[in-house]
């Protein structure tokens, strides 16, 4: 058997050499942690591609509050409900006279005649009529109710509107919805507003059961858009961000503090799990020494 002095200085070799170990891995972790959570600060972001220009700002702005619209709907005790800031632009093909497919877009106004329903406490309504046209986006909470989710939009208007010239199918109601097979838009969690500066589409149509003749189909361009719904707060104000990634996934703001705060807890529990070894092993081999 190895002296006592002997047996103490392999255990102090081994015991470096583990240590070493676990701190080269400790620090790969918080290394990676810390790239993978600065990445989607730090990214330069990719251009955004559109079939049109943003709305022209003012001469004394050049930002995106300058290119956006806000529409804000109140209960009717006063606290706002919805809220929503978008730069949007509908676009609508349709066939003229000639049998040519063509296109007509319009903006999203600053100013529309605002309507809508906040009175149930799981669905909301907000209706927004301008230039002949009506746009409607149905708000609803999860089954849980831990989320809030755009449920459908519907666009109406008549196929005569001045917009469209010399249409093939005049005065026609069109009724345009979006898919019943998406049936979540947008879905963000309950007292958080829905933050995206990335492009989103949203197709409108007739559905074929419908009985529509005019075989329009519309586009909902929605960019910078901030939105919130189902809100409780006196003051009307956003709530916290959730915002949307690149790949059309969400990104809740608390996940780096969640995966921060799980990172501490391994390296606690790793250095705790190290120390109890090396105290146990440190005691089993004075004692076997002493023998």
């Amino acid at each position: 058997m190895l002296p006592f002095s002997e047996n103490n200085r392999a255990l102090k070799c081994v015991n470096g050499y583990v240590f070493n170990i676990i701190c080269c891995i400790l620090f790969a972790l918080l290394a990676s942690s810390a790239e993978a959570l600065q990445l989607s600060a730090f990214t330069t972001k990719t251009p955004r591609v559109s079939k049109y220009t943003t709305k022209s700002p003012s001469a004394s702005s050049m930002n995106h509050d300058a290119t956006t619209s806000i529409y804000r709907l109140n209960a009717t005790n006063g606290i706002t409900c919805i809220l929503m800031q978008v730069d949007g632009l509908i676009s609508i093909r349709y066939r003229n006279k000639l049998n040519e497919d063509v296109e007509a877009d319009l903006y999203m106004p600053d100013n529309p005649v605002l309507s809508g329903e906040c009175d149930n406490t799981n669905l909301e309504i907000l209706t927004m009529d301008f230039k002949g046209f009506s746009l409607s986006m149905t708000f609803k909470k999860s089954s849980g109710g831990e989320g809030w989710y755009i449920n459908v939009f519907e666009l109406t208007y008549s196929s005569s509107n001045p917009l469209f010239e010399h249409p093939d199918r005049p005065n026609l109601n069109v009724k345009l919805t979006s898919p019943a097979q998406t049936p979540m838009y947008f879905p963000t969690p309950v007292g958080k507003s829905y933050l995206c500066d990335k492009e989103q589409t949203v197709i409108l149509y007739a559905p074929h059961d419908s009985g529509d003749q005019s075989g329009h189909i519309a586009r909902l361009y929605l960019r910078d858009m901030h939105m919130q719904s189902f809100m409780f707060k006196e003051s009307g104000k956003w709530g916290p961000s959730f915002h949307c990634s690149a790949t059309g996934s969400y990104r809740d703001e608390t996940a780096p503090l969640a995966v921060g705060t799980a990172l501490a807890i391994a390296v606690l529990l790793t250095i705790s799990g190290y120390g109890g070894w090396r105290y146990f092993k440190v005691k089993k081999v004075q004692y076997g020494s002493m023998e």
